[in-house]
């Protein structure tokens, strides 16, 4: 059986049989160097300001400190 590569990465366009694959091979090829994450939009950052800037910029968060 043959499995078709329909995940594709955004970063590289490097393809995955399996969304697991794409995830994985983004974690360790491209976000390694930036732990923080958008739960909205998948963005990466390098800080937690960074971050937080974003959300509240792009996603219009109101975040408390």
């Amino acid at each position: 059986m043959r499995f078709f590569k329909k995940f594709e990465c955004e970063v590289c366009k490097k393809k995955f049989s399996r969304h697991e694959q794409l995830m994985n091979h983004q974690e360790i090829e491209h976000f390694k160097n930036s732990p923080y994450d958008c739960k909205e939009c998948k963005e990466n950052f390098h800080s937690m300001s960074e971050m937080r800037d974003h959300l509240k910029k792009n996603h219009s968060y109101k975040i408390d400190r």
